[in-house]
């Protein structure tokens, strides 16, 4: 197979892009809608990129997932995909096969195929919520149903701040895009986005400096969890907080250094927003055979 579409399906942005021999022939990227937002751009992008049709679409989504029948279960911060059986309907329209996963271990498949090439590292997404992809010995790995990397939902605290998942003090209540939002609200009484909270904390406001400074706690925490558990060579971040890498990573770093005896390096990914795209296009070939 070598026409394969990528879908990398966001909390606030969805990415689409012909790939073919691991080039981004076309691409194009919207606010988070629905179906027929989806199949739109893979009508343009196949169009564009001269071909009839697709041999492949690959689809990664931040939602727990019946990878195995293609359905999008229950996705917090996108309600309106949850049901959707995205395998059966995306193959109805374009008449291919289509392949759902996870879409930080879409990304993790990136980074394994185009990026760092690392045997054993964690990708981890940081942005409007939090996700996590396993590479082991250059395996991918799955878990029993294909939710393995779940970083996100470790939770730290039984008492902290209630999780979109439904449990409490999740790593993703702390740290995630609107995890922050959400606790800048209750705690400073304004309603922040993370990228404000971020930039007021980088400008030495005390209240936003505070939760971001719990935030990159909890972020080390989790990840002293994962490196004792996995002990990678690589921790790979990719996602919309990472703009602020250079205030947020040494912070997150000490939490690591101070909570873990194995000490894996801390990269940024190598293809940029790109990870997922080319990751999810690359998934008709690492789909695990359950």
């Amino acid at each position: 197979m070598e026409r394969l579409v990528g879908v990398d399906i966001g909390g606030t942005r969805t990415r689409v892009a012909a790939v073919q021999r691991g080039q981004i022939l076309a691409r194009r990227a919207f606010p988070t809608g629905g179906m027929a937002e989806l199949q739109k751009a893979v009508e343009e992008v196949v169009r564009e990129a001269g071909w009839s049709k697709p041999e492949a679409i690959g689809v990664g989504a931040p939602a727990p997932m019946d990878m195995r029948q293609g359905v999008i279960l229950h996705a917090p911060n996108l309600p309106h995909w949850n049901g959707v059986n995205v395998v059966k309907e995306l193959g109805a329209l374009f008449g291919c096969l289509v392949f759902l996963g996870n879409d930080a271990t879409c990304a993790a498949i990136g980074e394994l195929v185009y990026g760092w090439k690392s045997k054993d590292f964690l990708y981890v997404t940081w942005s409007t919520g939090i996700g996590g992809g396993i590479v082991a010995g250059g395996e991918v790995v799955w878990g029993t149903t294909g939710q393995a990397g779940e970083i996100g939902h470790i939770p730290l605290r039984p008492d902290g701040p209630r999780c979109r998942c439904g449990k409490r003090g999740c790593l993703e209540a702390f740290a995630g895009g609107l995890g922050l939002s959400d606790r800048a609200w209750e705690g400073l009484g304004e309603r922040l986005s993370a990228l404000e909270l971020v930039k007021r904390a980088q400008q030495g406001d005390p209240g936003p400096a505070r939760l971001v400074d719990e935030a990159c706690q909890a972020m080390g925490q989790a990840l002293a969890i994962v490196a004792e558990l996995l002990e990678p060579e690589l921790i790979v971040f990719g996602g919309g907080l990472t703009h602020s890498w250079g205030f947020l990573e040494p912070k997150v770093e000490t939490a690591l250094r101070e909570m873990s005896r194995v000490k894996p390096r801390l990269e940024l990914t190598r293809l940029g927003d790109d990870v997922g795209l080319l990751g999810a296009a690359a998934l008709p070939f690492h789909f695990p055979k359950f």
